[in-house]
C-alpha cells in the first residue's frame, strides 16, 4: 500500500475542518535524467488517441479507417481498437471491421471496449491477448469500461456496474436515481463521479468486499474523472472554468492531497505504481504539456516540451504514454523512467553483522555520488525493514553493515531518489552465515 503523502510539505486548508489537505510545494522539478528520449509509437495524419498502458502492452484507438453508420441522432462513429507490444513492436488490430465505439481498457492480457458489432450485437467486447479468445460480454450495453484483472466497471443508464469476466456476474454498485459516470477500479474498490447531491459532481468509492459506499469529496465544486490504483485515488477539481487542480486521496489514511496548485487547468489525471500523471494547460489550451509526479520521492517531472496539444497520459511501471497533436498528425508517444543501477559486490564479515558493498551508477554510466542508500532485510521477501545507511563516494561506491541477528535471510539496498535521479532498488540476495553473496543487481520495475 502506498504510504501517506507529503510529510515534508506545508499544510493548507482545503474543504471542511475534517479534511486535511497538503500541497506538493516542497520538491524541485526533476531533471531530464529521470526520463529517456521520447519515442514516437504511431505515425501518419490520422488520429490515434485514448492510450491505456498495462505493463508492456498499450491499447489505443486508431481512427485511420473511421466510418459512420446510421443517420441523424442515431449515427455512430466507428474506428479500431489496437494493442501494441512495446517490447516486440507487434501491433494487433482487435476490430478489423472497424467497429469500435469507445476507448479501450486494458489490464494484463485482458482488453475490453465498447463495440458496434454488426449492428445487432453491440455492447462490451472482450479479448484475451494470451489465448486469442474474443467475445461479447454478457453485460449491459454500457460505456466507459475500466479493468482490474478479471473485474470490469462501466456506466449504464446513469449507474456504475461491476462485471466479472470469468463468471459473467454483473452487479450495479451505485444507487438508482443518481447520475454516475467515469468509473475506475483497482482490486476490490470502485470509484466514480456522481451528481446526486446537487449540480456539482462528487467522487464516491465502493468496497466490493464490505459492500460499503464512501463519499470522498463534498466541497461544492466539481470533482470529476477519478482514477484509482492500489488504494490511491486521483481526480480533478474545477474551481472555475480556467482553474482546475489535481487531488489525491490515500484510502488507507484518508489524507487528501493537493497535487497541483497552479492557476490554470490541470486535468486528465492518471495513477499507477505510485506515480501520478496529468495534462497541464499552463501554456494555453492549444499548447498543453504532460507532467509526472512520483509519490515516493515527492518529485515532479515535466514529460513533454513541444508546441501542440499533449493529453490523455497513462502510466504503468516506468512507462508514460500520451497523445500529441504536434505537426500535422495526432499520434502516440512514449517515455520511460530510467533509474540508476544498484550493483552489489561481496564483502565477508562476522555472522551477526555481515557487510554488503556496491555502486550506484546513473543510466548514462556515470557514478551517482554523495547520495544516501539504505540496506533493507526481510524474512519473507515481502515485508522489509530498513537498516544502516551510507553515502556514496566519488565512485558511487558504498559499504553497509547488515544486522543479521533478527534471523532475516534476504537483503537488498534501496535508493530513495532525488530531483536528479528516480528511485532504485537492488536485486534481493541471500544472507549467509559469514557474509553476503551478491551479483549484479538491477532496479526493480
Amino acid at each position: 500500500m502506498i504510504a501517506p503523502f507529503g510529510r515534508a510539505c506545508r499544510l493548507v486548508v482545503a474543504g471542511g475542518a475534517a479534511t486535511a489537505a497538503m500541497v506538493f510545494g516542497c520538491a524541485a522539478p526533476a531533471s531530464a535524467d529521470w526520463l529517456d528520449r521520447e519515442r514516437q509509437l504511431t505515425t501518419g495524419t490520422a488520429i490515434q488517441d485514448s492510450p491505456q498502458l498495462s505493463g508492456t502492452s498499450l491499447a489505443y484507438a486508431d481512427h485511420t479507417f473511421e466510418r459512420t453508420v446510421g443517420q441523424g441522432a442515431g449515427a455512430e462513429t466507428l474506428f479500431d481498437v489496437r494493442v501494441r507490444d512495446l517490447t516486440s513492436g507487434a501491433d494487433l488490430n482487435l476490430t478489423p471491421n472497424h467497429t469500435a465505439l469507445g476507448r479501450p481498457a486494458i489490464s494484463g492480457k485482458r482488453v475490453v471496449w465498447s463495440d458496434y458489432g454488426n449492428g445487432t450485437n453491440s455492447g462490451l467486447w472482450y479479448r484475451n491477448l494470451a489465448t486469442g479468445q474474443q467475445r461479447r460480454l454478457a453485460a449491459s450495453a454500457g460505456a466507459q469500461p475500466r479493468l482490474s484483472g478479471d473485474l470490469l466497471c462501466y456506466e449504464y443508464q446513469g449507474r456504475i456496474h461491476v462485471h466479472t469476466i470469468g463468471s459473467g456476474r454483473d452487479v450495479a454498485v451505485s444507487p438508482e436515481g443518481a447520475s454516475a459516470s467515469s468509473c475506475d477500479i483497482s482490486g476490490r474498490v470502485v470509484v466514480w463521479q456522481d451528481v446526486r447531491n446537487g449540480h456539482d459532481a462528487d467522487i464516491y468509492a465502493y468496497d466490493l468486499d464490505a459492500r460499503q459506499e464512501t463519499r470522498l469529496t463534498a466541497t461544492g465544486t466539481d470533482q470529476t474523472l477519478p482514477r484509482i490504483d492500489d488504494g490511491l485515488v486521483v481526480w480533478q477539481d474545477a474551481v472555475s472554468p480556467t482553474n482546475s487542480d489535481v487531488y489525491a486521496e490515500d484510502l488507507t489514511t484518508g489524507v487528501i492531497t493537493q497535487v497541483t496548485s497552479d492557476e490554470s487547468v490541470q486535468r486528465f489525471a492518471a495513477v499507477a505504481d505510485g506515480r501520478i500523471t496529468w495534462m497541464d494547460e499552463g501554456g494555453g489550451r492549444a499548447n498543453t504539456e504532460i507532467y509526472l509526479y512520483d509519490v515516493a520521492s515527492r518529485v515532479t517531472t515535466r514529460v513533454t516540451r513541444h508546441d501542440g496539444w499533449s493529453s490523455n497520459p497513462t502510466v504503468s511501471g516506468d512507462r508514460i504514454a500520451y497523445e500529441d497533436s504536434r505537426g500535422t498528425g495526432h499520434n502516440l508517444y512514449l517515455r520511460t523512467i530510467t533509474p540508476p543501477t544498484l550493483s552489489l559486490g561481496r564483502v565477508p564479515g562476522p555472522s551477526t553483522s555481515p557487510q554488503v558493498s556496491g555502486r550506484l551508477v546513473g543510466a548514462d554510466g556515470a557514478p551517482v555520488t554523495a547520495e544516501t542508500v539504505v540496506v533493507e532485510t526481510s524474512g519473507d521477501g515481502i515485508s522489509w525493514t530498513a537498516g544502516a545507511a551510507a553515502v556514496t563516494d566519488q565512485s558511487g561506491g558504498f559499504t553497509l553493515e547488515v544486522d543479521a541477528r533478527s534471523g532475516d535471510v534476504e537483503v537488498r539496498v534501496r535508493f530513495a531518489g532525488t530531483p536528479e535521479y528516480p528511485a532504485a532498488v537492488s536485486r534481493t540476495v541471500p544472507v549467509q552465515q559469514a557474509h553476503i553473496v551478491a551479483g549484479l543487481a538491477r532496479p526493480q520495475p
